[in-house]
């Protein structure tokens, strides 16, 4: 009995296991509004090994003086925009944000019906890291990519609930 039960569990272990080995898939989110577009914004995790860096700080989403709420490490947010120029500013200049760095910008013009891919992507900047250059030092960038590319980057990452 005990040997069966045991087997039974490592069955069910090798299972769950087997899915969390599995790539992540993206789902894209409808469009709600007819004529409108789509943004992703999203913030992989950094490629370097050992601690991440910013891993606890995440700036607030500004879009065209507005707030779309906060990109956390290693998430997305899916952003229904009409048509036209929008300016996207990611910033810890608000209250209840929690990134030291500077804003970073970035400006799109959308077309109806369009899905636009943004990565905010941040790495420690080794380059510039010794023993005579103490403390972390980053490479933030925030640019839009092809979707072609952007579905193998965020479909790792967790969308931001709404």
């Amino acid at each position: 009995m005990i040997n069966r039960l045991h087997f039974c569990l490592l069955l069910l272990a090798c299972a769950w296991l087997s899915g969390c080995a599995s790539p992540g898939y993206f789902q894209p989110t409808p469009i709600a509004t007819p004529g409108n577009a789509m943004v992703y914004l999203y913030r992989p995790a950094a490629s370097n090994p050992g601690a991440k860096p910013l891993y606890f700080s995440y700036p607030e989403v500004m879009i065209d003086d507005t707030s779309y709420g906060f990109l956390r490490y290693d998430h997305y947010l899916a952003i229904e925009l009409p048509p036209g120029k929008h300016q996207f500013r990611l910033t810890g200049l608000t209250k209840d944000a929690k990134w030291e760095p500077e804003d970073i910008e970035h400006s799109i013009d959308l077309a109806p019906g369009q899905s636009a891919f943004l990565d905010f992507s941040v790495e420690y900047n080794t380059a510039e890291m010794g023993l005579l250059n103490p403390g972390p030092k980053y490479i933030i960038r925030l640019n839009q990519v092809p979707e072609s590319s952007a579905v193998y980057q965020i479909r790792a990452t967790t969308k931001t609930a709404e």
